[in-house]
């Protein structure tokens, strides 16, 4: 030490003062219960969270699934299959399914169609789709050839006619007692359907022969359209003069090859008389149909000895009659191919008002009349006429499906006496999307 000099004490905190002590205290109790309270806040923001997201992914599953349901539903009514109530198990969640022919409010909906409410359940959440349809007519009869009929006359089929296959008549029906009814060569039975109240007389049921009630009311319908046809013959109207695919006024095409390839869309209208004789029409593919457009009369004919004929894939419409006079060949022979594996071409001729077909005509495709048709010679495929059918020669051969509202033999109205139908109702389906059905604008709702 130097002398002089003093060092100055050292002060030490003193360790038994209660308030220093408190205040230390305090200062961690403070910390851990802000970090505490931090921790429980994190906790149960994750905890909240959770069970948000839990809750969101139920509400999602529950809605995918009900929805799943509704698709489902509208799928089983167009194969036709009607035990589908369920519930079904959907991965982890529950489909149960509702369908009715009523409305929201208790009434009845129009003829065809249809309520389907879909309820997806995952937990205890639950999801509702509501949505209303129209049943196809592929549905609504099946494999079944329909003649309406009158409901004040009878059909009366006699011994010159043959059938084979499932037809319904909406009348009373009187059978020969020989007519030739099925087929006793193949064994495939003929089984003729009438509306409730109606009966069968006359030839007594055999083994190719049975008879039953259908339930299903009218097929004729405002549900029919023929929206894309008149949207071609609406560019038809529309033509003035030659030029490209478009011809004004009564055209003739005369011993020569038509190939539709050529012009736009494979596409012709004609603003007039058509009229294609000794030709060779072709152009079409399964990706792209060719088309014969004409708002007027349109005859397809034989010039001299040279026959008409025309290739798969071809579509002919008339805004008028179309006909098909004999020495026509329409579509590609299929007679030496299994029925069941015949290929889908887009073969159709259509008219407006009305379509013939003559004797010595062969047809492969779609007949559709808006009005009459007349089949003399042989149709491979679907006649459509919700008018008269007259079915009046011994040539007159159907080899398809009928759907048919008046029906004329030769010797008058409400018979079959001459020719024979072969209801293998094999042909191309999609033809029936030219009838309106399916799920109705703005009727889904989720709920």
């Amino acid at each position: 030490m130097i002398s002089g000099l003093s060092m100055p004490e050292k002060i030490l905190p003193d360790s038994s003062n209660p308030e220093a002590g408190f205040g230390m205290s305090l200062i961690a109790i403070i910390i851990a219960v802000v970090m505490g309270l931090a921790a429980s806040m994190y906790m149960r923001q994750i905890s909240t969270q959770s069970h948000q997201y839990a809750d969101f992914y139920a509400a999602s599953q529950a809605h995918w699934t009900a929805l799943s349901g509704t698709e489902f539903t509208l799928y089983k009514t167009e194969v036709g299959e009607a035990d589908y109530g369920g519930p079904y198990n959907f991965y982890n969640s529950i489909i149960a399914i509702d369908t009715s022919e009523s409305g929201d409010i208790g009434g009845p909906l129009e003829e065809f169609h249809y309520r389907v409410i879909s309820k997806g359940s995952f937990g205890s959440m639950e999801r509702y789709f509501r949505v209303q349809a129209k049943m196809s007519m592929k549905t609504v009869w099946g494999d079944v050839s329909v003649i309406e009929g009158q409901d004040t006359a009878e059909v009366r089929i006699y011994d010159g006619f043959k059938i084979n296959d499932s037809l319904y008549i909406g009348q009373n029906v009187y059978v020969e007692s020989d007519a030739v009814i099925g087929s006793p060569l193949n064994g495939t039975a003929t089984h003729l359907y009438i509306p409730p109240g109606k009966n069968v007389t006359g030839k007594a049921p055999d083994a190719t022969f049975t008879y039953g009630q259908h339930a299903r009311g009218w097929l004729f319908s405002a549900g029919y359209s023929t929206t894309f046809v008149d949207s071609l013959l609406d560019i038809t109207d529309a033509v003035t003069a030659d030029g490209g695919n478009k011809f004004k006024g009564r055209e003739t095409f005369s011993l020569d090859t038509l190939d539709l390839s050529i012009y736009a869309d494979s596409t012709i209208f004609v603003n007039g008389v058509l009229i294609l004789e000794g030709m060779y029409i072709t152009g079409g593919s399964d990706e792209q149909p060719a088309i014969i457009v004409s708002n007027s009369n349109v005859t397809l004919r034989k010039k001299t000895s040279v026959i008409t004929e025309v290739d798969d894939n071809i579509i002919i419409i008339s805004g008028a009659n179309l006909m098909l006079n004999d020495g026509t060949l329409f579509g590609v022979d299929q007679s030496a191919i299994p029925i069941i594996d015949r290929p889908n071409k887009h073969n159709e001729v259509f008219a407006y008002d009305e379509l013939f077909i003559q004797d010595d005509v062969v047809a492969w495709g779609q007949g559709y009349a808006g009005v009459d048709l007349t089949l003399d010679g042989a149709l491979h495929g679907l006649a459509y006429a919700p008018g008269n059918f007259r079915f009046t020669k011994a040539t007159s051969y159907l080899e398809g499906a009928i759907f048919a509202h008046f029906l004329w033999g030769s010797s008058g109205p409400s018979r079959l006496d001459l020719g024979q139908m072969d209801l293998n109702h094999f042909f191309h389906e999609e033809y029936f999307a030219t009838f309106d059905y399916g799920v109705l604008q703005n009727s889904l709702l989720e709920f």
